[in-house]
């Protein structure tokens, strides 16, 4: 059985905003030389000149190491002066390993958790200075000391795997700059996103009676990721999910993969009662157990009309990962240089999406797919670098159901 929850913070309700620790990290390898070290430079430092003074701030420059430029600090004016006299002398030189800069804000923040913890990553090349594994253990220790990632790739040399996964894991984003010029606007808009953060480190709590097991959860809006849970401690029935933090209005979907014991036609039990646990500002830690509308029931029957009818919701976001799968296939068969299985690919994905009235993905595939007024899709050989790292970094991107 499936069943899709839909989790959303009311804007309604008055909130004090949740206090805020932000940690910039540049990368200042060799290839960000030139015009991209100074946009970097400046853009980091319109951040710093909007920061308010109960922000705590930490700047943390990276190539094949890291240091701690400046921080951790209150945004007050003196503090924001010195820090943006620091960001002047910092230069381009040597090779890319992101985990020294995951890891050296962990180190410096992780004792912050009454703050929503977030990072503001810019790179313009591949972590070529180390494993990946190294990487993915960074990135873990952010998830572990619920660290947001907001990681811009600026230019096309980046890797979006890379990105991709150091959002997804920590409840982040990762998007293109593709032109250094941009970069100022791109972080004061994602500054103006981390300060809508209203609860930080919520967590879903699933309760399900015995016999019914959770055998998959993950988000599927806005965006596809995977989830893990955990055992809660204080229940045996109960599992819990982290959610990130959320800011007012901010809406996001699940969906469930159910195991179900048998009954007789007829019958209706309880799958599954949902509710979050959050932090309020202060730090006190709160529980929203849902109304009755907001449970998972399932009714069994012998009408097999009945039990072949599939639910608006979770047959919309079945679709959107299928374009999701296509999406990321179309594109490896595109690199591999498989030019009909890429363009069936991308047109089966360009179909999906059209259909599902997912507007971004149309628009962004539009630029690598044309289709001629019979029909026949044809890969437009025309597209860019910066049409196909736009629409990979946005792999996994869905819509709400209309």
């Amino acid at each position: 059985m499936q069943a899709v929850l839909s989790l959303q913070l009311d804007d309604t309700v008055q909130l004090t905003p949740a206090p805020l620790a932000l940690a910039i990290a540049l990368d200042q390898s060799a290839s960000m030389s030139g015009p991209k070290m100074r946009a970097a430079r400046d853009g980091a430092i319109k951040v710093i000149e909007a920061l308010d003074e109960n922000i705590l701030f930490l700047i943390v420059p990276f190539n094949d190491t890291s240091n701690v430029l400046f921080g951790p600090a209150l945004g007050t004016p003196g503090n924001k002066r010195k820090a943006t006299s620091a960001l002047q002398r910092i230069d381009a030189s040597y090779g890319t390993c992101m985990s020294k800069a995951l890891d050296t804000i962990v180190t410096c923040l992780e004792s912050e958790q009454a703050r929503a913890c977030k990072i503001l990553f810019l790179t313009d090349g591949k972590n070529e200075g180390e494993p990946r594994a190294r990487l993915d253990a960074a990135i873990e220790r952010c998830r572990a000391a619920n660290m947001s990632v907001s990681a811009w790739g600026v230019g096309t040399d980046w890797d979006a795997a890379e990105l991709r996964h150091m959002a997804d894991a920590t409840h982040g984003s990762a998007d293109i700059i593709p032109h250094p010029q941009q970069i100022a606007s791109a972080f004061t808009a994602s500054f103006q996103e981390m300060r809508k953060t209203a609860i930080p480190h919520a967590r879903l709590g699933l309760w399900c009676p015995a016999g019914v097991t959770i055998t998959h959860i993950q988000q599927v809006y806005p965006n596809i990721v995977a989830c893990t849970s955990e055992p809660d401690a204080t229940n045996p029935r109960q599992v819990l999910v982290s959610l990130g933090s959320f800011a007012a209005g901010e809406q996001r979907d699940y969906l469930l993969d159910l195991e179900i014991p048998v009954h007789e036609p007829g019958m209706q039990f309880l799958m599954a009662r949902p509710s979050v646990l959050y932090l309020l500002a202060g730090g006190s830690e709160q529980v929203q157990k849902s109304t009755q509308e907001g449970w998972v029931f399932v009714q069994w029957t012998d009408n097999l009309q009945l039990a072949a009818q599939i639910e608006d919701h979770i047959a919309h976001y079945t679709n959107q990962e299928a374009l999701s799968r296509n999406l990321k296939e179309g594109q490896e068969a595109l690199v591999a240089g498989d030019v009909a299985r890429a363009t069936k690919l991308l047109g089966d994905a360009l179909i999906q999406s059209e259909q599902s009235g997912n507007d971004k993905i149309t628009r962004l595939l539009s630029n690598l797919v044309l289709r001629d007024a019979k029909g026949t899709i044809r890969l437009n050989t025309q597209a860019d670098a910066v049409a196909r790292k736009t629409l990979a970094i946005n792999v996994g991107q869905t819509t709400k159901l209309k």
